[in-house]
């Protein structure tokens, strides 16, 4: 595995263009998610905070963190709320995303879900696939997946299934966050977001399973950088041979939260500039239109939520 490093290479890129970049960091959790993400407004997003608080809470007092305009629960697995606890006692958070799924076997989660709702400023939402989350006015936050109507289970599959999964896009590039997603919502969002789903940048689902990365998921998605957050000797056996075979397959450089922090940084628009990957994977970063999200060819507006659920259901149960 190596160890992943976005550098910028430009000669004419200046102090306001540099401060326009989007920075994603996978941070070393062990055993979990948590990811960091610096807009290029300024803004800041985390998703997830891993499975106890001590990791994120110093990364982000490493970084002078204070505040944080959006964290987001993918779902309710200690591995991946847990963090967020620590977070709320820590930082003024001033929104809150929330799958409607209740994990009947955790504990601890809707003392985040309390924990937010209590915070003064803080505001609960639960984000709908198919729509646009209006966090940066030049980056474009997509929902790919989630459960927006309340789903009361103890069955890991069925929690991991109702994720809730964004994609990033800035600058011609994609960062798909994928959460604990299973084959059968991978190859779903296949059928409804067609080339939407295409990204240079994954975080793969569940840790690398062998449950997830789907090949035809891959497919659509055509990772170049594929990063897996992973703790190590960990008792699930993660990341599984087969995903790694398949991410192998799809040509994806791989990198792991092994051995630390993992981060990247998609620039400004400029011309001429480009992303280099531990200085060998030389991305051009384009200024083309963002690919259209497209659904089958089923007449659905993405933002139609009772749609779009129907649609999501209909391509897993195929």
């Amino acid at each position: 595995m190596k160890r992943l490093a976005a550098l910028i290479v430009t000669l004419l890129l200046g102090a306001s263009a540099a401060s326009a970049q989007l920075n994603v960091h996978f941070i070393n959790v062990g055993q979990g998610d948590a990811t960091y993400i610096e807009l290029p407004n300024g803004h800041n997003v985390l998703i997830d905070g891993g499975p106890s608080g001590q990791p994120v809470l110093n990364f982000l007092k490493a970084r002078g963190v204070h505040t944080i305009d959006h964290v987001v629960l993918t779902h309710p697995h200690s591995d991946h709320f847990m963090g967020l606890r620590t977070v709320f006692r820590n930082f003024q958070v001033k929104n809150f995303y929330d799958t409607r799924v209740e994990n009947t076997k955790a504990q601890g989660d809707n003392e985040v879900r309390a924990m937010a709702a209590n915070m003064p400023g803080c505001k609960t939402h639960y984000p709908e696939a198919g729509t646009n989350l209006n966090w940066d006015s030049r980056v474009t936050v997509k929902v790919l997946n989630t459960c927006s109507e309340t789903l009361i289970t103890n069955k890991s599959e069925e929690i991991n299934n109702c994720s809730i999964v964004t994609r990033f896009y800035y600058n011609g590039h994609g960062v798909l966050l994928t959460g604990d997603i299973e084959a059968v919502t991978e190859n779903a969002m296949t059928k409804i977001f067609k080339s939407g789903l295409d990204s240079t940048y994954l975080k793969v689902s569940h840790h690398g399973s062998k449950s997830s990365s789907a090949p035809k998921f891959l497919e659509r998605v055509q990772p170049r950088v594929a990063v897996i957050s992973v703790g190590r000797d960990n008792d699930y056996g993660h990341p599984h041979k087969e995903a790694m075979d398949r991410l192998m397959a799809s040509g994806a450089q791989i990198y792991t939260t092994l051995d630390g922090d993992q981060s990247l940084t998609i620039p400004a628009p400029r011309r001429g500039v480009e992303i280099m990957m531990n200085g060998q994977l030389n991305l051009p970063v384009s200024v083309t239109p963002q690919p259209e999200f497209r659904v089958t060819d089923h007449t659905v507006d993405p933002a139609d939520s009772a749609a779009m659920r129907q649609l999501m259901q209909e391509a897993a149960a195929e």
